[in-house]
């Protein structure tokens, strides 16, 4: 049913570490990615983009797209351990708004997520064709021209990108505590 874009390739510089190999309880970021899409798609075709597709994550995208077939694209960064119940919400969001071009996680702040989002792959490609050199670009930019349709996402749901070493202690302590 849908392709899904797992962003592997960041530096992790602010974490010190490659964030695809960081564990939390035995498990890898890149494991738990696998398994968070696993969990909500049971048709997914998954591409890992990582250190062979450089420049950030829009570039990453538009590169990964070509090997995309279905008519969505999920984008998961590697970094989001507790992305799952996020990802059915915006799931269910596609199934009952299927005009639009994007459906992203919002949460409560009203922060958009876009790298935890479901896109329409022609729509994605259109934007792609907007810029010859995606290196350095940000991904909000990318997405920038989309028909998106904010999915709220309660506070119980956790939107934690793994950046930092406190955020990779907050995740290790969420996993043990519950």
């Amino acid at each position: 049913m849908t392709d899904w874009l797992i962003l592997a390739g960041g530096a992790g510089s602010r974490l010190g570490q490659d964030k695809a190999a960081t564990s939390i309880n035995g498990r890898t970021l890149l494991d738990r990615a696998r398994a968070t899409i696993d969990s909500v798609d049971e048709e997914a075709t998954i591409h890992i983009l990582d250190q062979a597709y450089p420049g950030g994550p829009a570039a990453a995208v538009v590169a990964g797209l070509a090997r995309c077939e279905s008519a969505y694209v999920g984008v998961l960064a590697v970094d989001m351990p507790f992305a799952a119940d996020a990802l059915v919400h915006v799931l269910s969001a596609v199934a009952g708004q299927p005009a639009a071009d994007a459906w992203v996680p919002v949460d409560g702040a009203g922060r958009q997520q876009w790298l935890c989002a479901v896109y329409r792959s022609s729509a994605l490609a259109t934007a792609a064709e907007s810029c010859e050199e995606w290196s350095g670009r940000s991904f909000a930019f990318l997405v920038s021209q989309l028909a998106c349709v904010d999915v709220p996402i309660d506070d119980s749901v956790s939107l934690l990108d793994v950046d930092t070493p406190d955020d990779l202690r907050r995740a290790r302590e969420r996993t043990t505590n519950g």
